[in-house]
């Protein structure tokens, strides 16, 4: 049994018709006083962040240790699986002082109440260990498993962040939070939202505003303009000559990268091509393929249906958003030839004229000559 959006902010009621600001007040209110309920008595509480954690999930987990420290006087580890890889990624823990530790170094048998954000069990990105069940989840990505046995599943996909909803706790409640709690959440909201861009509510808008007033704008500056190694442009410059156009899709393979954000990073920026509506990026790390996908946002398009499709269930997201994380064979694995196949059943999904394929700037084997 899927969950309900009603577990989290009223089916995606928030500011959409009149009263829509007293109803989100009172589901903060009813909200909080769930995680309190959840959370007493507890003394060791543990933090699982998704698999290789954006700046979503770093600001949403930090917020609610924050939290948990101020009402309930426990200190929460934050644990990852994957890695952070992006340099704002890691300018954001430096800056604002985000503390995390690797998961493979925590023995989840120590720790009395389990908290999973920005994920939750069934998908891709939620890595707990075997048999490990949490007592809270609180996400805004559409639903792939059954959260029955989850004491409180503060889940809503008519959020735009995890950030907004974690904010909202503060901010409907009448919590202060310190400066860099403020930071963490309006770089969360601002990222996932793409600038309230994508997928957001007037409540986003609203919480936004109330952490934007409160956070520090040079550190905000300093994470977003974090300077980038060589590698990036190398990676960059093999996006564009790997790239096709086919019809109105855009793909492109990065080969091997050195962290997942990469396809992320780089899908952003090829959306940006005139005339496209969908966009797949993948690259791999070791036995992953990993794959983004951008689209367009219409009635019929459902970026998260097509990533689950194409990947064998080991994808999804949003209608506009999505990703993908596709295990390799552990023996003769050749992720050259699985993107192809990715691709190929990419652009039947979408349906794109393989036909009408064309490179982006030039094919990868072009010779140049500097002037």
């Amino acid at each position: 049994m899927k969950p309900s959006p009603t577990n989290g902010n009223g089916g995606g009621t928030n500011g959409a018709a009149p009263g829509a600001g007293r109803r989100a007040h009172r589901e903060a209110v009813h909200n909080l006083r769930r995680l309190i309920d959840v959370a007493r008595g507890k003394r060791r509480p543990l933090i699982h962040l998704q698999h290789n954690p954006d700046p979503d999930a770093l600001g949403s987990a930090a917020a609610l240790r924050y939290l948990l420290d101020r009402l309930m006087g426990v200190d929460a580890t934050l644990a990852y699986t994957g890695r952070v890889g992006r340099v704002e990624n890691r300018a954001m823990l430096r800056h604002l002082d985000i503390r995390i530790k690797p998961s493979f170094k925590i023995d989840y048998a120590d720790y009395d109440l389990i908290v999973v954000v920005d994920t939750h069990p069934g998908a891709g990105t939620c890595r707990l260990p075997e048999g490990v069940v949490p007592d809270v989840v609180i996400d805004h990505h559409p639903s792939l498993g059954d959260m029955d046995d989850v004491a409180f599943p503060y889940y809503d996909p008519e959020f735009g962040s995890t950030s907004t909803m974690v904010g909202a706790l503060f901010v409907e409640n009448g919590i202060p939070m310190d400066w860099r709690i403020a930071t963490a959440l309006t770089y969360g909201i601002r990222t996932d939202t793409m600038d309230l861009s994508r997928g957001t509510t007037p409540l986003d808008e609203n919480i936004f505003r109330e952490v934007y007033g409160h956070s520090d704008k040079q550190v905000l500056s300093r994470i977003e303009r974090a300077r980038v190694p060589q590698a990036y442009f190398i990676t960059l410059e093999r996006a564009l000559r790997r790239a096709q156009v086919t019809d109105f899709a855009l793909t492109t393979y990065l080969g091997e990268i050195g962290h997942s954000d990469a396809v992320a990073e780089i899908a952003d920026l090829l959306f940006r091509l005139e005339g496209i509506k969908w966009v797949m990026v993948s690259g791999h790390n070791g036995p992953t393929l990993y794959c983004s996908i951008r689209a367009v946002q219409s009635p019929d398009v459902k970026a998260g249906k097509v990533a689950r499709e194409i990947s064998g269930g080991f994808g999804g997201g949003h209608d506009t958003f999505a990703a993908a994380q596709i295990p390799l064979p552990e023996h003769d694995a050749d992720p050259d030839a699985a993107y192809e196949d990715l691709r190929e059943r990419f652009l039947k999904e979408v349906r794109a004229k393989k036909t009408l394929t064309r490179p982006l700037t030039l094919p990868p084997d072009a010779k140049t000559s500097v002037p």
